[in-house]
């Protein structure tokens, strides 16, 4: 999901440390402005502050930021593709034939710029996809993920598809989407649904495919979802973006 910088790490300042705001009093701000040659970065989610923290030899942590160093030896380590449990996933859907998608969306301010991010698995092949639109909200952009995915496949197939929202995941295993297309896009009596042309599109192609949705915890380590959470948040940062057509001609109706 694109967002806003959450983790600020300073290897070298005035105070290295793991800070939750950039600007401010006890900020990161603070910590390297005016200290000669700082080492700083800013991230999403902690998996990849601590991924970065780990490419540090530990004696350059140990002169530079022991407390840091020593918040990494009590870190447990994040989940990758070399843990048994992911990778033992992994390994039976793509033994099993399936193709496995990764998808992730989001907008920021939400409604604001949007971006989608999916990675496709095939045996030994793989490939990302990625997205964005000037104006959007973080479900289009989560629903949409999903649709390029499944578009990207050339001919019907069995997927294996994750995703960390629960509104997509929920609205097609529990049914509801496909309730809301059987009562004309109707959630209740008086209550339209919403998202209605991407939904259409969504299960339109898995009508087509075979496609079982698994939900995913979002931020937990798992490398194509990281992935997919970068590609999205780097899209939604383009300039120039394109219209989200549906949500803009929504948006004048409303109006």
């Amino acid at each position: 999901m694109a967002r806003r910088k959450k983790l600020y790490i300073v290897v070298n300042g005035h105070a290295p440390g793991i800070y939750d705001r950039w600007y401010g009093a006890g900020g990161a701000e603070e910590q390297i402005k005016g200290f000669p040659n700082p080492i700083y970065k800013g991230f999403y989610a902690r998996p990849e502050a601590m991924a970065w923290l780990r490419a540090f030899d530990s004696e350059t942590l140990e002169k530079l930021a022991p407390n840091l160093l020593a918040m990494l030896e009590a870190e447990p380590p994040a989940q990758t593709e070399d843990d048994p449990s992911v990778a033992d996933e992994v390994a039976a859907i793509l033994d099993a034939g399936k193709v496995l998608i990764h998808t992730d969306g989001g907008a920021i301010e939400n409604p604001g710029p949007g971006g989608y991010g999916v990675v496709l698995r095939y045996g030994e092949h793989s490939k990302t996809l990625s997205g964005g639109f000037r104006l959007t909200t973080n479900n289009r952009m989560e629903i949409t993920a999903c649709i390029q995915g499944l578009n990207a496949l050339k001919r019907p197939s069995q997927v294996v598809l994750f995703s960390d929202s629960r509104y997509v995941v929920d609205s097609m295993t529990k049914g509801w989407a496909r309730r809301w297309r059987a009562n004309g896009w109707m959630r209740g009596k008086k209550k339209p649904a919403e998202n209605t042309d991407l939904w259409a599109q969504l299960l339109n192609l898995c009508d087509r495919h075979d496609v079982e949705f698994r939900w995913l915890k979002g931020h937990a380590g798992h490398p194509d979802n990281e992935r997919c959470d970068q590609l999205a948040t780097d899209a939604a940062l383009q300039e120039d973006l394109p219209a989200d057509v549906g949500y803009e001609e929504r948006l004048k109706i409303e109006d």
